[in-house]
């Protein structure tokens, strides 16, 4: 019998660590490969850890309700040695698992390039580290794409200051107690600020009336400022105390759920890296009305599901990607990273809050493809059997608040993305046309207004206007031919 470790999986460029939830298994178990044995909750996505082989459960290293960061032990297991690996071991380091990560994303670059380089990857150029985003068939990959970008994104200038690296729960462990993020020394991948790190920095600081003391300041550390509040400032109702002068009203406090703290979080990340502009423009649907009528009507003769007009926005949106990949793109100061395939994200509306199922190469799809690829997405998101994997990569975003109503839709750009297209409702409006003799005249038609909501940043309004116009043109004369 053979020891194996049993890991915290990866699962995105932005989750570094999950919770156990609830262990299925006890110790002493015998489990057979692919059985679940663990629940885990991200800040992204609840999934399942199963286990490498056949063999028994001898330890359980990571109780119920432990955070345990990517690559750590979860369990321990004695297994026959056919199909098991250890994936990380207990005693592993960070820098261990970051030695180990960019060796792995160099490995794919050299498969990619044909080159036999030993070079280290911290030293490679954002050329190399995008080439590292590929699998040896030469096919985009999200999982080393995303730590390409993590990796330049941590040697460029400023990564230690404006640019912080830090996990989703690290960043509001150092906003709840005023710490400065970029005064931290990070120890995860590509010198991620992880919980420890803030833990081990409160640790050896002492706060004093909210303030901290010069004398026990951990080295390298600025103690942060408290803002003085006058006595008259209203209470803004943090902690859960109530706001000054509501005490008297009617109230019912709840616990904010986690995934409405982590839509939150990247929500305000956003607005704080982003310049958000947004540009509009009112497209005539009429031709694709009629061409989707037609469409749909061949569907149900052939027993198949009507599709909805959102995979024809998809369609067109992805088609002037391709015109327009300034729009496909990741922003990072000094470089942009042009993504060569758009993996399309589409928000989806559940119970538990918005989630962003992604369509890998989406521009390589037909619109009744997207339209199945959207409802298997949209479903599992629903029933909450969505993989960390469909939520990762993704390259461009739609946003669909028309679903319920919305007649107009700038949105939030779904970072590291550089632009998101939001879509309202289609209402029938007055539209002024031209008749068969030449004459201008009032007509009703189905009119969409299209939102470009774009990071100034990264491009300029006139950029993403043509982009607009672009998916204007394709929607207001589809082709059948080409785009379905």
């Amino acid at each position: 019998m053979a020891e194996s470790v049993v890991v915290m999986p990866h699962m995105g460029v932005s989750v570094e660590e999950g919770t156990v939830i609830e262990w299925l298994v006890s110790v002493g178990d015998e489990v057979k490969a692919e059985q679940v044995l663990c629940a885990i909750a991200t800040d992204k996505v609840d999934t399942e850890v199963v286990a490498p082989a056949d063999g028994v459960l001898t330890r359980i290293v990571a109780p119920e309700g432990t955070d345990v960061p990517v690559g750590k032990p979860l369990a321990e297991m004695s297994t026959s040695g056919e199909g098991a690996a250890v994936v990380a071991s207990p005693d592993a380091t960070p820098r261990d698992e970051d030695a180990a990560v960019a060796s792995e994303v160099a490995g794919a670059s050299r498969r990619v390039s044909g080159e036999a380089t030993t070079a280290a990857l911290p030293a490679a150029g954002l050329a190399e580290r995008t080439a590292a985003g590929r699998d040896e068939f030469g096919r985009f990959d999200p999982r080393k794409a995303a730590e390409a970008v993590l990796s330049f994104v941590a040697a460029a200038p400023g990564a230690n200051g404006t640019n912080v690296l830090a996990s989703p729960i690290a960043k509001r462990m150092a906003a709840s107690h005023g710490l400065e993020l970029a005064s931290l020394r990070g120890t995860g991948r590509a010198g991620r600020i992880r919980k420890v790190d803030v833990e081990r920095a409160l640790a050896s600081v002492d706060f004093v009336n909210q303030g901290v003391t010069k004398s026990t300041a951990p080295a390298g550390t600025s103690p942060p400022t408290q803002p003085a509040v006058p006595a008259s400032a209203p209470n803004q109702g943090r902690g859960g105390e109530l706001p000054a002068g509501y005490a008297e009203v009617p109230h019912e406090v709840v616990d904010t759920p986690r995934v409405r703290r982590v839509i939150a979080e990247h929500m305000a990340r956003s607005r704080q890296t982003a310049a958000h502009m947004t540009t509009e423009v009112d497209v005539d649907l009429t031709a694709l009305t009629e061409a989707r009528a037609e469409m749909n009507k061949a569907r149900l003769d052939a027993g198949e599901p009507k599709l909805s007009y959102l995979p024809f926005l998809a369609r067109a949106a992805c088609a002037a990607l391709v015109e327009f990949p300034e729009l496909n793109a990741t922003f990072l100061g000094e470089k942009q990273i042009l993504w060569k395939q758009v993996n399309l994200g589409v928000a989806v509306d559940t119970e538990e809050g918005l989630l962003v199922p992604v369509i890998k190469a989406c521009d390589q799809l037909t619109a009744p493809e997207i339209g199945a690829a959207v409802a298997d997405l949209a479903e599992r998101a629903r029933t909450r059997k969505l993989s960390p994997d469909d939520l990762a990569g993704g390259t461009f975003t739609l946003s669909n608040p028309g679903s319920v109503g919305a007649v107009s839709a700038p949105a939030i750009i779904n970072q590291p993305q550089v632009a998101v297209l939001g879509i309202p409702t289609i209402q029938r409006r007055p539209w002024v046309i031209t008749d068969a003799d030449g004459a201008e005249t009032i007509a009703i038609r189905p009119i969409l207004r299209l939102a470009v909501t774009f990071d100034h940043r990264a491009l300029d309004g006139a950029d993403a206007t043509r982009f607009a116009v672009a998916v204007m043109d394709r929607l207001q004369g589809w082709d059948a031919a080409e785009y379905s």
